[in-house]
């Protein structure tokens, strides 16, 4: 008579514990040897710009989780917009701009605020801006610039669709009106 072979945790357990080790060792071996494509000319490989869009997503939601707008006056906003023009408009474009051409070899390419902030809370917006992004080429503006600014441009993002290229164009951009502030003062 064969004797009946049942489940066995402990082989379970170490066929989990090889596979581990093997897969840790792939991965080695893939970063250490230099063999992932890091060239942002070259696409990401299937699947995982999917991968690394989904957790940032997620990493947004959590880490933004509790933050409370201030209230927004169409000033407040029409101040974002300007820092906005400044700090954003070259690599995002703006109503009725382009953005700038150096902006086509990021890898991701950023995204059109207007469309991408939709299901976004001005929160959420905010705490890009304040903290970035890694691996996007997105800065954490939060060093060089006040929250009160950031939420002023988080407003306008969240508003941008609803801004016409004339609006826009009539905004002077802060950053620049800054500078020339400096000069006048020297």
């Amino acid at each position: 008579m064969a004797a009946s072979r049942g489940f066995s945790w402990s082989a379970f357990f170490a066929g989990a514990i090889v596979l581990l080790i093997l897969l840790f060792v792939l991965a080695a071996i893939v970063i250490l040897g230099g063999f992932y494509p890091i060239a942002a000319s070259e696409p990401d490989p299937p699947g995982f710009g999917s991968i690394l869009a989904a957790a940032s997503d997620h990493a947004i939601e959590r880490q933004s989780a509790g933050l409370k707008a201030p209230a927004f006056s169409a000033t407040d906003i029409r101040e974002g917009a300007g820092h906005f023009k400044g700090m954003c408009q070259r690599c995002h474009g703006g109503p009725g701009v382009q953005r700038e051409d150096f902006a086509e070899g990021l890898n991701p390419p950023p995204p059109n605020l207007a469309e991408s902030t939709d299901d976004m809370s001005v929160g959420q917006v905010f705490w890009i801006a304040k903290h970035g992004i890694k691996m996007t080429a997105m800065p954490a503006f939060g060093k060089t610039d006040s929250d009160e600014e950031l939420w002023k441009v988080a407003a306008f993002v969240k508003q941008m669709s609803k801004t016409s290229p004339q609006q826009y164009a009539a905004i002077p951009n802060a950053h620049e009106m800054e500078k020339m502030g400096e000069k006048a003062g020297d």
